[in-house]
């Protein structure tokens, strides 16, 4: 099966040769800053729609740019460029200065050593930088993925509350020109998208998880024929939960055709930040969602996670998060404070994004992650010998798909999950890119995190067949 069209773009790392009016524009960045000072992610991508957020939520806010100078480290797509230096941000115990700039470029979660009793960077000029990393997730994170040499992977742990990052690792095997992957948007989003489109059921399509439908077929691919019932064949029935857990793809196809316009889920969508701008220290690539409007089929399979879609693994854990946080997004934060010559220059303040579900929706599509484990996908990473590997209650969504570029075969391996249940402390997002031959799936950096967490000692040490075996949710 082929890839969505921007998983056939160049590789996460490349830099092709931007137009000629990318060009241009960089010439005269200087002269644009002043006038691209973030003033709501809404000027980011035009004029804010009526439809954005519940309830009349407010257009959300973010850190002002300052500076004209930008970070030396390029964005792994060219498209997802910030013109601009470092964010920065009022820090009212400020005892020398009421702003500091985050200088972007100089800042790396990947050589944080133990600073003051957390993680955190010394910088050239001597400003001690804290991270809000947590010193053994991210020690368990880096470690499985270099364990496994995985062809290359990122996974990001978020705080859903705060949206303080606790995690933040990425690896290649024999690929070290390759960074930021956590910030890569160019991976195909697969059937975690299924997380959208079941916020739109929910929201438009007036469905509910005891919902039930029968389908058969559809594990790798979707036509027309499968939009038809056929009551002779559609023996498979599940309720909503089950079908989000085990990842039916018909029925999301057919749920989607029957109760969905393309602009309920283009709307859902743009909610989640697809096709909008994060705000955080480093340009964070633009996940898409192009949803068709006049194929059907294209719209069930888009729907479904096949196809149109794109996700960078920092903006897979912010939707889950917002989904865990009673339905409201908050900005990532990354950098806790900075202090120089014991002087505070920056003290980070929680700061919401956009609502974007109700709590009742958010709290009912939670309902649907647990799924996943209890029933569906997730349950053979999560358990072993019949007993939960957690001792918690957790919730996930699973996504691979599978195709070829010029580099040859890659197979998409996602995995994010939440925990727990009742009251989310944390959420994970896990994207593990295998060639010809798998090393481990997306669901085993989630579920180590994970366990580490929740102070577990032991988990799966040694891999299991399952989780080497692909998914087949798509």
């Amino acid at each position: 099966m082929s890839p969505p069209s921007p998983a056939r773009s160049s590789r996460p790392g490349t830099r092709p040769r931007p137009p000629q009016s990318s060009r241009i524009k960089r010439g005269v960045v200087v002269g644009l800053v002043a006038g691209l000072a973030w003033v709501g992610l809404d000027q980011q991508r035009g004029a804010a729609s009526a439809a954005d957020g519940v309830a009349g939520a407010p257009t959300p806010e973010a850190a002002a740019i300052e500076g004209a100078t930008a970070p030396t480290v390029a964005p792994l797509r060219p498209s997802a460029m910030a013109i601009g230096g470092a964010f920065a941000q009022t820090s009212p115990g400020a005892a020398r200065a009421s702003r500091w700039a985050i200088p972007a470029a100089a800042i790396d979660p990947l050589k944080a050593t133990v600073l003051d009793g957390g993680l955190g960077q010394v910088l050239p000029d001597g400003t001690k930088v804290h991270f809000t990393l947590d010193a053994r997730l991210q020690r368990v994170a880096q470690s499985t993925l270099e364990r496994y040499k995985v062809g290359w992977g990122a996974v990001v742990a978020i705080r859903p509350k705060t949206g303080e990052i606790l995690a933040m690792a990425e690896y290649a095997d024999g690929r070290p020109d390759l960074s930021r992957l956590s910030l890569y948007a160019g991976s195909p989003a697969a059937s975690v998208f299924k997380i959208i489109t079941s916020a739109t059921l929910l929201e438009y399509g007036g469905m509910a998880p005891k919902d039930t439908i029968c389908t058969h077929g559809g594990h790798h691919k979707l036509t027309l024929y499968n939009l038809k019932p056929s009551e002779r064949l559609d023996t498979k029935c599940e309720t909503f939960g089950q079908a989000f857990g085990s990842s039916n793809n018909v029925a999301f196809a057919r749920w989607a055709d029957q109760k969905l316009e393309p602009a309920q889920l283009q709307d859902m969508s743009k909610r989640f930040l697809f096709g909008r701008r994060i705000p955080f220290p480093w340009a964070v690539g633009v996940s898409e969602a192009r949803v068709p409007v006049g194929s059907r089929l294209g719209f069930a399979r888009t729907a479904a996670g096949f196809e149109g879609t794109t996700l960078s693994p920092l903006h897979a854990a912010l939707l889950v998060a917002a989904v865990a946080n009673r339905g409201q997004m908050m900005a990532p934060i990354l950098v806790k404070s900075a202090e120089k010559d014991g002087n505070s220059l920056f003290v980070a303040e929680p700061a919401a994004l956009q609502q974007v579900l109700s709590p009742e929706r958010a709290t009912a599509l939670l309902g649907l992650m647990e799924d996943t484990i209890t029933y569906g996908t997730g349950r053979k990473f999560f358990e072993k010998g019949g007993k939960p590997r957690l001792p918690v209650r957790a919730g996930g969504k699973s996504g691979s798909l599978a195709g070829k570029d010029e580099g040859g075969t890659r197979n998409y391996s996602w995995f994010v999950a939440v925990a727990p249940i009742e009251d989310p402390e944390i959420v994970v997002a896990s994207l593990v890119v295998n060639g010809e031959t798998w090393t481990i799936k997306g669901a085993v950096p989630a579920r180590e995190v994970l366990a580490a967490f929740f102070d577990k000692a032991k988990t799966g040490v040694e891999v299991d067949k399952a989780d080497r075996d692909p998914l087949s949710d798509e």
